[in-house]
């Protein structure tokens, strides 16, 4: 191999890989990325065999080839390097020479046979073995929306990973043209939906939290304004530009969400949003350490946020409310509100609906129709 590349180009592309490739495992090629030369491009591979990533971008090719390098070594290389292009040459014994104006690296690689294969959609689609009847969606998708539906359902996916069908994102249909996104951890839910046209999903698919946040990183890169969604038994893919991202979907059966939402609550309080996120934020400094409880005291015209430890002191703050009802008080994790509050947009109005101190609050706003946030509570 032998090639000059942009280093902006180059920077970019290693950027994307940082998050997918393992830097602590039994598998030293796994923290690679692999170079694959041509003509005029170089294509760029990463995966942990769960998610992988492959783009495309320009260069001058002198001698095609392909090597692996560390991925990390790698971007910090180029990253620190002077502007202008950077050439890189294969050496002796898996050796590459790398250079940038006056800077020059030699850095060690692996032999790219050991790269584990990275499977491609076009392979699923046309294998004897996975029919085309197989994929369950293939549909173009603004990359603001599905960026925004992200933003809005990542952040209450379980953290534990033994918990399988709880360590990703549901994504269905729930009808023709609109696309439903919803996370749960046992203690909360978040679901959004969004008018998709062409949307279909023929059953529902669990998207991993990895490949679901390094979809959220290429979003946020410049380039085409639609992504390409594609969903199989097994796997997912997204496209954009030069750029795959694949997955490999979560087995098991997402749990019965919908029965989880209250049909309705007793109590609909209309709340700013700038506000409640300010005062739980501002209570949460002395909730207790473990819980992170915070208690939300409700009489006609306000509501009281507090939180108390024994050890450290307490807080409280009133806002005002448009509460009508009798007074009662019911608490719940401070960092589940503000979660919640922290992707909604700022200088909104929010529904909260509450029925007592024992059942599940909804949280929706005027600025997000399709969002919903159920959050149970908590004995303070």
């Amino acid at each position: 191999m032998d090639l000059a590349i942009e280093r902006l180009s180059l920077l970019s592309g290693l950027s994307l890989v940082q998050g997918i490739v393992e830097r602590r495992n039994t598998v030293p090629i796994l923290a690679n990325v692999m170079l694959e030369s041509r003509a005029s491009a170089l294509q760029l591979s990463a995966t942990d065999l769960e998610v992988g990533l492959r783009t495309e971008l320009a260069c001058e090719s002198h001698t095609p080839g392909t090597i692996t390098l560390n991925a990390r070594k790698f971007f910090e290389v180029v990253r620190e390097a002077e502007s202008g292009d950077v050439s890189v040459r294969s050496l002796d014994g898996d050796w590459v020479e790398i250079r940038c104006g006056r800077a020059r690296f030699k850095m060690m690689g692996l032999d790219p046979r050991s790269f584990p294969a990275m499977p491609r959609q076009s392979d699923t689609a046309n294998s004897p073995d996975k029919p085309r009847k197989s994929v369950k969606a293939d549909v173009k998708i603004a990359a603001s929306v599905l960026a925004a539906m992200i933003d809005k359902t990542l952040f209450a996916v379980s953290p534990d990973d033994t918990r399988y069908n709880l360590s990703g994102v549901y994504i269905e249909s729930a009808e023709a043209n609109t696309a439903r996104l919803v996370a749960t951890d046992g203690h909360r839910l978040s679901l959004i939906e969004r008018e998709v046209a062409g949307f279909v999903v023929e059953g529902g698919a669990i998207v991993p939290r990895k490949g679901l946040a390094e979809l959220r990183r290429l979003l946020d890169q410049t380039g085409e304004a639609e992504v390409r969604l594609s969903l199989d038994s097994q796997l997912a893919w997204v496209r954009r530009g030069a750029t795959e991202l694949s997955m490999r979907l979560v087995e098991g059966e997402f749990p019965d969400y919908r029965g989880v939402v209250p049909r309705d609550s007793k109590y609909h309080i209309t709340l700013d949003r700038d506000a409640m996120f300010a005062a739980i934020r501002r209570a949460a400094i002395f909730s207790n350490e473990r819980y992170h409880g915070v208690k939300l005291s409700l009489s006609p015209g306000s509501m009281l946020v507090s939180s108390t430890s024994p050890e450290l002191g307490e807080a409280s703050e009133t806002i005002d409310t448009d509460f009508k009802g009798e007074e009662f008080s019911v608490g719940f994790n401070a960092s589940y509100l503000q979660q919640a509050l922290g992707v909604v947009p700022g200088g909104s109005e929010i529904k909260f609906g509450l029925s007592d101190d024992v059942s599940p609050g909804v949280m929706t706003t005027p600025a997000e129709s399709g969002f919903k946030y159920v959050v149970m509570p908590m004995r303070l």
